[in-house]
């Protein structure tokens, strides 16, 4: 990030009340060079991008928030009314992307609650909207795949443990990896901490795995009701019973303050346990039968 170029286009990204960034307004600001640099941003897991827009990733937030957003020493907390107006247009946004699916009003409550969700345990506000924005659309994605109304068919794994920084992070990004697009996961935490755990992100990228989620997610019903089945890792009760649902329970060790060693031997059995649920699953055939 020594480029002063992508250090402005980061800032203009994390900057952006909906929680992303047009491309085409980027290449106003700077000019049709901004794809290479969106490019190598993405490959350092700061940006996200799709064909039309580009976000930031939690990662992205937690490393530069402060330095980027605020470059001159320091402006204050947005005040509430700022957020509610970046919540009225993140709502705005999802009331378009779900019309005749979920009702306008359960958007604007889903959003509200998601930031609520968030704000609760987040030790810097500036970005909650951004946050916000993704939390509140994965979880309206659950809601509509409720309704059959998603347009695909697929098994749904949800995979929860304390944090949602190890355990369920390794395991989401190995069905994702192993599963592809015949296997929809989703990962929550009971009690989720502000990022992901450092030493499981680099041993999962050293593996070419890089299907994680952008940050830890709170646990909430509706994905619990989305999920066909339910991996819980050491969160005990705190998941509630859906009738309906299969619940699996993984005695995995928890990664956190463990060795290189230690954390791959434990990426390696979560890796054996999702391939045998994948198995189950009829989403891979198992090796003696290929």
């Amino acid at each position: 990030m020594a480029d002063p170029i992508r250090v402005h286009l980061l800032a203009m990204v994390m900057a952006a009340p909906s929680g992303q960034m047009r491309i085409d307004l980027l290449q106003r600001a700077h000019g049709d060079g901004v794809t290479s640099h969106v490019d190598a941003m993405v490959e350092a897991g700061l940006l996200e991008a799709d064909e039309y827009s580009v976000r930031p990733t939690h990662d992205a937030l937690v490393r530069f928030g402060a330095w980027v957003a605020e470059p001159s020493g320091g402006q204050p907390e947005p005040a509430p009314r700022d957020h509610a107006r970046s919540l009225d247009d993140i709502s705005e946004e999802l009331i378009d992307r779900y019309d005749g699916i979920v009702a306008a009003e359960t958007v604007r409550e889903f959003v509200q609650d998601s930031y609520d969700l968030l704000a609760s345990r987040a030790t810097v506000r500036r970005f909650l909207p951004q946050l916000t924005a993704r939390f509140a659309a994965d979880r309206l994605s659950a809601l509509a795949s409720l309704s059959g109304r998603d347009g695909r068919r697929r098994a749904d794994i949800l995979f929860v443990c304390v944090r949602n920084a190890g355990r369920s992070q390794i395991a989401a990004a190995l069905a994702r990896s192993i599963g592809g697009e015949r296997v929809r996961v989703r990962t929550a935490g009971s009690m989720p901490a502000a990022h992901l755990d450092p030493a499981v992100r680099a041993e999962l990228s050293a593996l070419g795995i890089d299907h994680l989620t952008e940050f830890p997610r709170p646990l909430t019903r509706e994905v619990i009701q989305a999920s066909g089945t339910v991996v819980t890792m050491g969160c005990g009760d705190a998941c509630p019973i859906v009738p309906g649902r299969r619940y699996v329970d993984w005695p995995v060790m928890d990664p956190v303050g463990c060795s290189r060693d230690e954390v791959r031997a434990i990426i390696e059995d979560i890796r054996r346990r999702v391939e045998t649920l994948l198995e189950e699953l009829g989403v891979i055939t198992a090796p003696g039968l290929r």
